[in-house]
């Protein structure tokens, strides 16, 4: 049985004679009536009852009618699956927090091209990212915990600390509360994880600062915090080197060392599962720069 002999005995079925098959296949009567045929003959059976008002299945047509459905389903099947691992390329949108250092943005893509994907990365906040995802705009985002609702699957990528940076100079904070009255900097008033870690740092000091002030990046917030402008709360593996050099970073207690990273993802339109595309982001994660600040 051949494919073609198939797909002209279902297409005479569903249009009731071969006159319509033939039209719909764009083939001559005869040839359409030579792939029924060709299949009696092989078969050693009638399939099709021929009247003069079309025709219809034989029991034994039955039974090869719907096994024909099942083999062209499967054969279209099978020709989109390889036409798709040809000529598409995997397409995934990501979006990240800012407060990542920026080696994490490069080993995605990385990733992405030794994988064959085209990663499509863009930066941002978490309610921002947040929003743009619930909006279909990114397959995956990549933010501060906490903040994401249930509709989409979600898991920890890193557990890290926060830390406080101040200009070199500063004496040791060994007690929350030497901080009350400072000058507080922050790349962005709009970041969810930041104004909830330094709702705590306030609570937990009870520290009035004398201002907040909005740098709007995180290399004017470094900058700014090593002429002495200020002091920040920011996540330790977001301090290069040429930085830690310049400030002083003061270690701190309790809720401030296990912030926590989260992707939060869909599949349905990614050819993977999501314990696989988990897996291949969260490897990214297990950079060992990642566990203390200056990398």
């Amino acid at each position: 049985m051949k494919i073609s002999e198939l797909l002209a005995f279902v297409t005479v079925v569903e249009t009731g004679n071969i006159t319509q098959a033939a039209e719909r296949l764009n083939r001559v009567q005869s040839s359409i009536s030579h792939r029924i045929r060709s299949l009696e003959v092989n078969l050693d059976v009638t399939l099709l009852d021929r009247k003069a008002d079309g025709c219809t299945l034989t029991p034994q047509g039955q039974i090869l009618y719907d096994y024909a459905l099942k083999i062209l389903n499967l054969a279209e099947d099978c020709k989109n699956n390889i036409t798709c691992s040809k000529n598409s390329q995997l397409n995934i949108r990501i979006g990240i927090i800012e407060c990542l250092p920026p080696y994490i943005v490069s080993s995605l893509i990385d990733l992405g091209h030794d994988l064959g994907w085209n990663i499509d990365i863009s930066i941002g906040n978490t309610i921002s990212l947040l929003n743009a995802f619930n909006h279909n705009e990114f397959d995956a985002v990549i933010v501060g915990a906490g903040f994401s609702n249930t509709q989409h699957p979600c898991s920890t990528l890193l557990s890290s600390e926060l830390v406080i940076i101040t200009e070199k100079s500063y004496p040791d904070v060994n007690d929350l509360s030497i901080l009350d009255g400072e000058v507080f900097l922050l790349s962005s008033k709009k970041c969810a994880t930041t104004t909830r870690n330094y709702n705590y740092l306030f609570k937990e000091g009870h520290i009035t600062p004398k201002r907040i002030v909005e740098c709007g990046s995180y290399p004017v917030l470094f900058s700014s915090i090593a002429a002495g402008k200020g002091v920040s709360l920011v996540l330790s593996c977001s301090i290069s080197s040429e930085v830690k050099n310049k400030i002083k970073i003061h270690e701190l207690n309790g809720q401030f060392k296990d912030f926590k990273i989260e992707l939060v993802y869909r599949t349905e339109s990614m050819q993977m599962d999501g314990a696989k595309f988990r897996g291949i982001i969260g490897s990214v994660f297990q950079d060992p720069r990642l566990k203390t600040p200056g990398y």
